[in-house]
């Protein structure tokens, strides 16, 4: 004990206060940091849980392209579902040599009552002007189209990607009989289909 108090008492009281306040400063500073950090990462989580996954199209000829996914655990809320895609006329250093148009068709399976658009750009309060229609297959399922014709014109000499936003709605109304969709399944097939502009080189 003399020992301690020997070596304590060659250092200066007020130094060793300043140090001592500092690294307790310190200390709290990283605390509250590494609590934020938390945070932010249980908040980014959260986030990048409810932000609907990014898809794109990349048409540098005529063709048709289809991106399939399925909607589950869907349930219904004021909060629509959205989901943002690119349809762009070149990939990496491939792009196309002529003039294209292309209109986007989304095909449901009825199996739940959505309330589907489509958005050009990021902007929900203009909608794109679409063709609502029902087919059937041969084992009667029964198949919902929503055509959005002649959307763009993508032009060879320029490389342009375009912007849009699949609004997805389970109305809340639904909530009063939510038990009877639980576990169904609704499978949805976005689809670009690319023609050349006539007269394009």
């Amino acid at each position: 004990m003399k020992d301690l108090k020997k070596f304590l008492s060659k250092f200066d009281t007020k130094v060793l206060k300043k140090y001592f306040f500092i690294s307790l400063v310190m200390i709290v500073v990283i605390i509250i940091l590494s609590k934020i950090e938390i945070t932010k990462a249980k908040y980014e989580t959260s986030t990048n849980i409810a932000i609907s996954p990014n898809f794109a199209f990349f048409i540098v000829d005529v063709t048709n392209q289809t991106h399939s996914f399925r909607l589950d655990n869907i349930v219904p809320s004021s909060t629509p579902y959205t989901y943002v895609f690119n349809v762009s006329n070149f990939q990496d250093t491939k792009k196309a040599n002529v003039d294209l148009t292309y209109s986007i068709e989304v095909i449901t399976t009825t199996n739940l009552p959505l309330n589907i658009r489509v958005y050009k750009g990021t902007d929900l309060t203009v909608n794109t002007p679409y063709t609502d229609f029902t087919t059937t297959n041969s084992d009667g399922v029964y198949f919902r189209h929503l055509l959005f014709s002649g959307v763009s014109t993508m032009y060879y000499n320029t490389m342009q990607t375009d912007t849009y936003t699949l609004w997805i709605e389970f109305p809340e109304r639904y909530k009063n009989t939510a038990d009877g969709y639980a576990g169904v399944i609704e499978l949805i097939d976005v689809e670009i289909k690319a023609e050349q502009v006539v007269g394009s080189p």
